[in-house]
């Protein structure tokens, strides 16, 4: 335990130094601040337009082009640094082993530091906003409201006088009351400069604020001198397990939780006034390497000035003058340790998450938006329980392997139930699965262990040539950094596709120094992986051995703590300008093994995953999914943790956690929509079974591409206000059966292995009709010409037992589907609305749904309504071939107001702009089906 006082100075520079640690940062790591998770586009194009950037009457191509451009290095890099990972997970390593009794009933309570900041040309007081500007629009911004906002245990005022749910109110909801989020919040301070001096886009490092951090410290700095801050009341935990004792409630000489308003509206919802010179909300870390002695930014306060004795100011979270709960408590799961689950890559369809998790759209539910954010997922609440004990989840833990075709009945309450009495979500283990060869029956494998420096060489007799190279088909998973593959040409380690030129920890630790061009992470990560195993193409330049016989060793070496499974190859091959020079698919014994093996599957060889299954409801936090039009019921989610992330754009139909959509109707558009009617009902679609296709080929972002199992799911009874559900869990015995899915991009066809059944392991035959053919388990092909081709895949197992599956697969031009868009001009309570609706097969027609009761089929209908409110306006588009599209949007009208000169409003304003509909939505939500 550490007490930093002066005094105490020199015990603190020894047990430093007896931890040893140093985090160091990988040469070139760029870590992306602008958080996609909290983009409201519809904002973006209100402040687009008000700022100038576009005309108010601009068209939609206008509007994406501008969208684009304001977007366009999002998500680039989107992570938690691999340093600060590192030490969480050595970290967590540590406290496996601390066996601290009193930790399943335990109450815990964190104490967040909030500070208030603007700036000098953007005072608090001034800050030039007006109702429509924003959701969370006050007429004043005082302290007490961001206290209330956060930490009242009785909840804030809203914007029109009501009752909003609080940050504190939402976490011990979701704790059953076991988990206290608390704090005192300072302010206002004013920057020491104008905001573009912090939030001005850095081009050089994907647009990133320029310098967000000298922000946070000055935030920091300001309010413990100007109110007198005890900074030892704010560090009660050590979560990077500073002195290495496996106890993580004690102080470590860090401020624990550091949470920073400014004066603007983010730049992830259009920056207000500020336009792309404000602060994007984002979670991050002051000076995130060095050792503990030099991390962070030391606070001067009491008697301490600014050296090592002092608290530390190290991990923050910024947030807009605007925020809501739902942004509050999402940022803060980042700061418990939580991951995103939206898709943090490029994909602006999202992940298969939508609103029914805070940590990914959930965190805009509610009216206004943001105000009832829903609940965590299941994989959330299992690590919160995991690391803080509580009242969590009262989880029922179920192997599948324990499963027979009778099946077992599990009862269920709604995932707000925290009464413990029944379980409020199911967690079903699922078999590790095997990685097969790539080809043929054998693989390549580096095997798994401590300490180990294990090789596979073999003689190559380069031939001459201009462009040589040497590849491979591999997948791998390895301890980051830490651990490490190379290969080697006569002992020199050989660049390649996906080698790291250099090691971080080189010249801290010996073992390190002349680690270079070597393979370490997850294959899995890396955008294009191929299959439940992630195989990889790797490529290694070897034109400057042309005409040279040399030697070609693989190694993998690993250090004394534990890593993951290691690396394995397959088809390996030598190619000189375009022709192939040498071949080893591992069927025979060409290589020198030494610790390297010849295998077939590799068993155990993936990370655990698991179903689970939850009951969710429109009460308590889920209130906020009946505002996105989701349906209650049985909602089962599968869990993957061989994927770190939900970059569902990169790797379609996995992640680590989606929802499993039990209605696979294509609607288009966003996730958030394809999922609202994801869960299972009585009566509906009451059953799930792992042999059926759920990987949604039509909108790929949406589904779930799920191993076979013969894992079934079928709901018993389901109360009508689904406070209540039973469910029948079972596995059935499965006969080897082909099958595929395909994936069609004008001619080009990725087809999907989803044979099932049988015994381990398989080989694969396709034959794509054209004359062409392939081996490989889930193959891509490209036709020559337009046409209709029966495809064949024979697939036969371990016992030599066939199956065969043929499907008729067509490959033509795209379909060109309608796009409905409108816009509208609101004067009192009459509504012009201008369609705006695109693209199609031959005429459109139009059906308009005003929300109250009248429709109307004219193309650009004027609809006065009876009563001021808010009302959901649908048009829904369809052409001659009878594709429709459906875009909706929520307007508000108000009556005339007597002795004032009235007035109008354009576009998506009223009174109160729209409702966000989705996290990553576009500025409509689109429905689309054939």
């Amino acid at each position: 335990m550490f007490k930093l006082t002066p005094i105490h100075s020199l015990l603190l520079a020894g047990a430093v130094a007896a931890t040893g640690f140093v985090a160091a940062a990988p040469q070139d790591e760029v870590i992306s601040l602008r958080d996609p998770g909290v983009i409201n586009k519809e904002r973006i194009v209100y402040w687009l337009k008000k700022n100038g950037a576009i005309e108010e009457h601009a068209s939609q191509a206008v509007i994406e082009q501008a969208l684009n451009n304001y977007l366009r290095n999002t998500a680039s890099g989107h992570t938690k640094p691999m340093v600060v990972r590192v030490m969480e997970e050595k970290a967590l390593k540590n406290h496996a082993k601390y066996n601290k009794s009193s930790k399943a009933s335990m109450a815990s309570t964190v104490k967040v530091l909030s500070v208030l900041i603007d700036f000098p040309d953007l005072p608090y007081d001034d800050n030039r906003l007006t109702p429509s500007d924003t959701d969370m629009y006050y007429s004043s911004y005082p302290v007490s409201h961001y206290q209330d906002l956060q930490f009242s245990t009785t909840g804030y005022t809203g914007p029109s006088g009501q009752n909003l749910m609080s940050g504190y109110q939402y976490y011990q909801a979701e704790s059953g009351g076991s988990f206290s989020f608390t704090g005192e919040t300072f302010g206002w301070v004013t920057a020491d400069n104008n905001a573009s001096y912090y939030g001005a886009n850095d081009p050089n490092r994907n647009d990133n604020d320029i310098r967000p951090q000298d922000l946070i410290k000055e935030a920091v700095q300001k309010a413990v001198t100007a109110n007198n801050i005890d900074l030892s009341e704010f560090d009660l935990e050590d979560p990077y397990d500073r002195d290495q004792d496996g106890n993580l409630d004690e102080p470590d000489g860090f401020i624990d939780h550091v949470m920073v308003y400014h004066s603007s509206i983010g730049e992830e919802a259009g920056g207000g006034v500020l336009g792309d010179d404000a602060i994007w909300a984002h979670r991050f870390f002051v000076n995130y390497t060095g050792n503990f002695n030099t991390m962070g930014f030391p606070i001067d306060y009491g008697t301490c000035s600014q050296n090592s004795t002092c608290i530390r100011l190290y991990g923050y979270t910024v947030q807009p003058l605007t925020a809501a709960t739902g942004v509050v408590v999402h940022e803060f799961g980042h700061d418990l340790g939580l991951a995103d689950e939206y898709d943090i890559g490029n994909n602006s369809a999202g992940s298969p998450v939508g609103n029914w998790s805070v940590m990914a759209s959930g965190s805009w539910t509610g009216s206004p938006s943001g105000t009832v954010p829903t609940g965590f997922s299941p994989y959330a609440r299992d690590y919160f329980q995991d690391k803080f004990g509580g009242n969590w989840i009262t989880q029922t833990e179920i192997n599948f392997a324990d499963l027979n075709s009778t099946g077992v009945t599990q009862n269920l309450v709604e995932a707000v139930n925290h009464n413990g009495a029944t379980a409020n979500q199911i967690r079903v283990a699922m078999p590790v699965a095997q990685a097969e060869p790539y080809a043929g029956n054998f693989q390549y494998y580096s095997g798994q262990g401590d300490n180990l420096s294990n090789s596979m060489s073999f003689d190559l007799s380069v031939p001459s040539g201009t462009n040589i190279a040497l590849e491979m088909k591999a997948h791998w998973n390895i301890e980051e950094d830490w651990d490490y593959a190379w290969v080697k040409i006569n002992g020199t380690p050989v660049a390649g596709n996906h080698t790291s030129p250099t090691n971080p920890y080189t010249g801290q630790y010996p073992e390190y120094d002349g680690v270079v061009n070597y393979i370490s992470g997850a294959s899995s990560e890396i955008v294009g992986a191929e299959g439940l195993e992630s195989w990889v193409d790797l490529s290694f330049d070897l034109s400057a051995y042309a005409g040279q016989n040399v030697t070609v060793t693989f190694e993998y070496i690993t250090d004394a703590n534990t890593g993951s499974y290691g690396f394995a190859a397959d088809e390996i091959a030598l190619t000189v300008d375009g022709s192939t020079s040498y071949t080893d698919g591992a069927e025979t014994a060409v290589a020198t093994l030494s610790g390297f093996t010849r295998i077939g599957a590799l068993q155990d060889f993936a990370a655990p995953t698991y179903y689970y299954v939850q009951l969710r409801s429109h009460n308590g936090v889920d209130a906020g999914l009946d505002s996105r039009s989701y349906t209650d019921g049985v909602v089962l989610w599968y869990r993957n943790d061989n994927y770190s992330d939900n970059r569902v754009g990169d790797h379609p139909g996995y992640g680590f956690i989606g929802v499993v959509d039990a209605n696979q109707t294509l609607v288009g558009g966003q996730t958030s929509s394809q999922i609202r009617d994801a869960a299972f009902q009585l009566g509906g679609f009451d059953v799930f079974r792992d042999t059926d296709d759920y990987s949604q080929p039509g909108m790929p972002a949406a589904g779930l591409v799920l191993p076979v199992h013969g894992f079934e799911m079928q709901i018993l009874t389901q109360a009508n206000d689904n406070t209540t559900a039973s469910v029948l869990l079972k596995a059935n015995g499965l006969a080897l059966s082909g099958g595929f899915n395909v994936a069609k991009d004008e001619l080009s066809v990725t087809f999907t292995n989803t044979s099932f059944g049988g015994t381990a392991p398989y080989t694969y035959s396709w034959d794509f009709g054209d004359g062409n053919t392939s081996t490989a388990a889930s193959p891509t092909h490209v036709y020559a010409a337009e046409g209709t081709y029966t495809v064949t895949l024979t697939v036969t197992d371990a016992d030599t037992t066939v199956a065969e599956y043929s499907e008729d697969v067509t490959v033509a031009e795209l379909l060109i589907l309608p796009l409905a868009a409108f816009s509208q001009t609101i004067t009192d309570l009459t509504v012009n609305f201008n369609n705006t609706s695109t693209s199609g097969r031959g005429a459109l027609s139009y059906s308009w749904d005003f929300g109250d009761g009248n429709s109307s089929t004219a193309t650009s209908p004027t609809h006065t309504y009876a009563a001021a409110g808010t009302y959901t306006v649908v048009l829904e588009v369809t052409d001659s071939v009878g594709s429709v599209d459906t875009s909706t949007k929520t307007i508000t009208v108000t009556a005339p107001q007597t002795g004032g000169n009235g007035g109008g409003s354009s576009g998506g304003g009223g009174s109160l702009p729209p409702i966000v509909i989705a996290l990553l939505g576009l500025v409509a939500l689109r429905q689309r089906r054939r």
